[in-house]
C-alpha cells in the first residue's frame, strides 16, 4: 500500500523531472529560458522551441516524456485503486497542464480497505460477450475521438494521439477481463485488435488516410498497450462497477484544452551544396520556370507535399512567385532579389501539406491544412573558386500538432528531403548550362564560292 505523502512526493519528483530536463537543455544551448506560465504547465513543449534541437534529440526527449507519463500513470492508478475511487483523477494525472491538480487531489483521497476476491483462474474459458464488448468499446472510442477532436474541435494534440489510444486500451482490457481474467498475452492481443479495428473504421468512414495511420501507429500502440496493462490490473484487483471507464468522459475536455493551446514550433531546415558552375548559371537555374526533373523519392511515397516547379512573375522584390506542388499551388512573394547572390520569398498561401492514401477521393482530415505551414525560404549563392558556387538554402516552417516532439523529427526529415531535392535539381540545371556555354562552337570546313 502506498501512503498519501509518499505518493505526493514521488509524483512531484516525476513532474519536476520534466522541468529539470528543459532547464538543462536550455543551459546547454546557451538560450535564455523564460519561466512563465507555459514553462510551468507545459514544460516539455519548450524543448521544441530550441533552435538547435536535432531530430534525435526530439525523439529522445519525447521518449523521456512517455517514460514519465507511464510511471506517473502506474503510480496514480495504484493510488486510485487503494482509495476505492479517483480513477478519473488518475487519468488526468498524465494530461499536461492539469496533471498537478489531479495529483494533489489524489493525494487527498483516504485509503480504503480493499476487498479483493478470489482471482479467476487464467485457464478458465473467457467470457466471449465481454471480449466482444471490449473490442467494440475500444474501436468506438477511437472513432468518436477523431470525430470530436479532429472534425469538431480541429485539435490534433496530446488528447487525440496519446490519451485516446491509452483510454481505448484501458477500456478494452478492463471490459474483457472484468469477469474472467485473461492472461497478459491475450489481453495484449485484444488491445491490438481493437486498435486495428478502430484504424480500419477510420479508413472506411473517410476520417483518416492510410499514411497518417501508419505515422501515428508507433505512438498509438505504445499508449494503447500501457492503457491495456492498467485496465487488466484494475479488473484483477477488484470490481469497481465500471468506475474506471468514467475516465473516457474526460476526452472532450482534453480535446478542448488542445484546441485552446496548440503549439507553434518552428521547424528549420538548412542544406548546402557545391555546384560546378558559376553563380550566374546557378542563379539562372534557380529562377527558371522549368519543371524539376529530380524524383521526389520517399516524400512522395509518404504522401507529403513536394515541389514540382516555380515561376516568378517579374524580377525584383515584391514580385509574385507561384510554386507548383504535388498537392496544389502556393502563392509566394519575393522579399530579396540580388542576382547571383541571394533570393528569398515568403509564403502567402499554400496547398495541403499532404495527400492522404484512401479508398475515397476525399478524406475528412483537417490536419492536411494549417497544421504544418512553410513561412519562408532563402537561397544564398557564394563563389567557391575554380568556377564553382556554393548554394545554401534555408526554410522555416511552423508545426501546430502535439506531441510536438513526436511530430517534429518527421517534419524536419520531410523539409530536408525537399530542400536536398531542390538543390540537386538546381545543380543539374546549372552544370548542364555551364557545359553548354563552355562547349566550343562546331568548326565547319570553308566552302569555296
Amino acid at each position: 500500500m502506498i501512503k498519501r505523502l509518499a505518493y505526493l512526493a514521488v509524483a512531484a519528483l516525476l513532474l519536476l523531472a520534466q522541468h529539470a530536463v528543459v532547464v538543462a537543455a536550455y543551459f546547454r544551448s546557451e538560450v535564455p529560458l523564460t519561466r512563465d506560465f507555459s514553462f510551468w504547465f507545459l514544460p516539455i513543449r519548450r524543448l521544441a522551441y530550441l533552435p538547435d534541437l536535432t531530430a534525435a534529440g526530439a525523439a529522445l526527449a519525447f521518449a523521456f516524456t512517455l517514460l514519465v507519463a507511464a510511471l506517473l500513470a502506474a503510480l496514480s492508478y495504484r493510488r486510485a485503486s487503494e482509495s476505492g475511487g479517483g480513477f478519473v483523477l488518475a487519468t488526468l494525472s498524465v494530461v499536461p497542464g492539469i496533471q498537478y491538480f489531479a495529483v494533489a487531489a489524489l493525494a487527498l483521497l483516504p485509503n480504503l480497505a480493499l476487498r479483493v476476491g478470489e482471482e479467476a483462474s487464467e485457464e478458465q474459458r473467457a467470457n466471449v460477450a465481454h471480449v466482444i464488448q471490449g473490442l467494440l468499446a475500444g474501436m468506438a472510442i477511437i472513432v468518436l475521438a477523431v470525430l470530436v477532436s479532429a472534425v469538431a474541435f480541429g485539435a490534433y494534440g496530446w488528447g487525440l494521439f496519446v490519451m485516446t489510444p491509452f483510454l481505448a486500451g484501458l477500456a478494452t482490457a478492463y471490459i474483457a477481463n472484468r469477469d474472467t481474467l485473461l492472461d497478459s498475452s491475450r489481453s495484449i492481443g485484444l488491445v491490438v485488435a481493437s486498435s486495428a479495428l478502430g484504424a480500419f473504421a477510420l479508413l472506411m468512414l473517410a476520417l483518416e488516410g492510410f499514411i497518417c495511420i501508419i505515422l501515428v501507429g508507433p505512438l498509438a500502440i505504445v499508449a494503447g498497450l500501457l492503457g491495456g496493462a492498467f485496465g487488466r490490473s484494475l479488473a484483477k484487483i477488484g470490481h469497481w462497477r465500471g468506475r474506471p471507464l468514467l475516465s473516457v468522459c474526460l476526452l472532450p475536455a482534453i480535446f478542448l484544452l488542445d484546441a485552446v493551446a496548440p503549439p507553434a514550433a518552428t521547424v528549420s531546415g538548412r542544406e548546402d551544396m557545391l555546384i560546378a558552375a558559376p553563380p550566374s548559371a546557378v542563379w539562372d537555374a534557380l529562377v527558371s520556370a522549368e519543371p524539376m526533373s529530380e524524383p521526389p523519392g520517399l516524400v512522395a511515397w509518404a504522401g507529403l507535399a513536394y515541389p514540382i516547379a516555380g515561376e516568378i512573375a517579374a524580377p525584383g522584390p515584391g514580385a509574385e512567385r507561384v510554386g507548383r506542388f504535388s498537392t496544389g499551388l502556393a502563392r509566394e512573394r519575393v522579399t530579396e532579389w540580388r542576382p547571383g547572390e541571394k533570393l528569398a520569398f515568403e509564403v502567402l498561401s499554400q496547398p495541403a501539406a499532404m495527400e492522404e492514401m484512401s479508398p475515397y477521393r476525399r478524406v475528412h482530415a483537417p490536419h492536411v491544412h494549417g497544421y504544418f505551414e512553410t513561412a519562408g525560404t532563402r537561397f544564398k549563392l557564394k563563389p567557391a573558386g575554380n568556377g564553382h558556387t556554393r548554394l545554401t538554402v534555408e526554410a522555416d516552417s511552423v508545426l501546430r500538432m502535439d506531441p510536438v516532439l513526436y511530430w517534429q523529427p518527421l517534419a524536419q526529415w520531410a523539409v530536408r528531403q525537399n530542400l536536398r531535392r531542390v538543390l540537386r535539381d538546381v545543380r543539374a540545371k546549372a552544370e548542364r548550362k555551364g557545359r553548354d556555354i563552355a562547349a566550343p562552337a562546331p568548326n565547319f570546313p570553308a566552302v569555296a564560292g
